[in-house]
């Protein structure tokens, strides 16, 4: 008697709808070169991209500046419709950073308990973001890089003895940088368009820890150093 196989974990998060709004942008674009679809009447809501990113973020367990995505958003959406002149776009968001700042320097610091998940999710749009792991059985993770940066750091983590670790990265005229610790092998299965995949991480000899890194880099970067 086979045991039942559990249906994968399925999760909105922004990594999907940044690569889902790629994709849409190919067909789109596709479509256009064929006379069936005016692109620039489509490609024009790009900034509900933005908005949709914010709202995956307010539903998850990590609903930083969700608020700020969707109201940039927005507003970069009224100003490509003609509604909104660029004065109005770089007040609101002005008035937006300050607030956030003032209420940081108002709330104070936040304890925060360190990470040590064993697997890790980043994303990176129009900006820069850093985390890592130190967790003793990392299993790898997911990371994307659109028109920014990630910088993630592994020295503190481990993977089981004999064990491998698969961590998929997305870079589009961004770029990812990993660390990892000098006990482990990395092996490049990605695939670069006008970008690269750079391996500069040397192992030990007789090390028996392997962290595969797939993915794609369009105009852009990924690099693996110790």
């Amino acid at each position: 008697m086979t045991p039942d196989v559990q249906p994968p974990d399925l999760r909105i998060t922004p990594r999907l709808v940044v690569g889902l709004a790629v994709m849409a942008a190919g067909l789109v674009l596709a479509l256009d070169s064929l006379g069936l679809l005016d692109a620039d009447r489509v490609l024009r809501f790009w900034p509900l991209v933005l908005v949709a990113v914010g709202v995956t973020k307010m539903l998850s367990r990590c609903p930083e500046r969700a608020f700020l995505w969707i109201v940039a958003g927005l507003g970069l959406q009224l100003h490509v419709l003609g509604y909104l002149p660029s004065a109005s776009v770089w007040a609101v968001l002005l008035f937006l950073l300050g607030a956030s700042i003032a209420w940081r320097a108002l709330r104070g610091p936040v304890a925060r308990a360190p990470r040590s998940s064993d697997a890790i999710d980043m994303v990176a749009v129009l900006g820069g973001t850093k985390g890592g792991s130190t967790s003793l059985d990392f299993r790898g993770g997911s990371a994307l890089a659109l028109l920014g940066g990630c910088d993630i750091d592994l020295r503190q983590a481990s993977i089981t003895e004999g064990g491998e670790a698969v961590l998929d990265t997305f870079a589009f005229w961004g770029g990812i940088e990993i660390r990892v610790p000098e006990d482990w092998e990395v092996v490049n299965r990605g695939g670069a368009f006008l970008g690269a995949f750079e391996i500069k991480a040397r192992p030990r000899p007789g090390t028996r820890k392997r962290l595969l890194i797939t993915g794609t880099a369009i105009m852009g970067g990924v690099e693996v150093k110790n």
